[in-house]
């Protein structure tokens, strides 16, 4: 319970703030914790960013590695993939831009590095799906995956961190964004 109330506390800070913006009472005091409670669960403020990174990017990989292992159609699984991913990233919006924000500097590389290392789970999971539609000839197999991947992330990030010139809902976003999306990877992916 402690240790969740210091997440939620440093995300909401770190989301409104910054990274540098935030310190460790800063973080306590909207915790209403003591500060030695946040060095007892993480030690410092850096780990207590990369507990944050790894949670948001675990609870993506366990939805994706579960549709990965469904016996869905591949086209079946992409479509459910990406609900995830417009799901999680919509709803987490500050949470995004404060990453990208985040990783534009230059203090901090391990942070890139772990954050990088994180999402590189996420992407195994969605090119394995690719892949298994290649393998049974759904899917064309004269792509570049690695910028399809890439692409798919970028379109999504690109379009939430613009969320408030469309001034749509989330709800109207989302749909929005699922269903273009969704024709956009299905009508690349297809075989002609």
């Amino acid at each position: 319970m402690t240790k969740e109330k210091i997440l939620s506390a440093a995300q909401e800070l770190f989301e409104e703030r910054g990274f540098d913006g935030t310190s460790v009472r800063d973080i306590a005091t909207h915790a209403e914790v003591n500060v030695a409670l946040i060095n007892y669960h993480f030690g410092s403020k850096d780990a207590l960013i990369a507990t944050l990174i790894e949670e948001m990017a675990n609870t993506s990989f366990i939805k994706l590695a579960d549709i990965n292992k469904s016996s869905d159609s591949p086209l079946q699984k992409l479509f459910k993939a990406i609900d995830v991913m417009v799901d999680k990233i919509v709803d987490n919006k500050k949470y995004y831009q404060m990453l990208h924000r985040e990783l534009s500097t230059l203090n901090r590389p391990e942070l890139k590095e772990q954050l990088v290392k994180s999402m590189k789970r996420n992407r195994t999971e969605l090119k394995s799906i690719i892949e298994e539609g290649q393998y049974k000839k759904i899917f064309r197999t004269d792509i570049d995956m690695d910028l399809t991947v890439s692409t798919l992330f970028c379109l999504l990030h690109q379009v939430t961190n613009k969320a408030h010139i469309l001034k749509e809902t989330d709800t109207k976003l989302k749909n929005r964004l699922r269903l273009h999306t969704q024709d956009l990877m299905s009508s690349f992916l297809s075989k002609k």
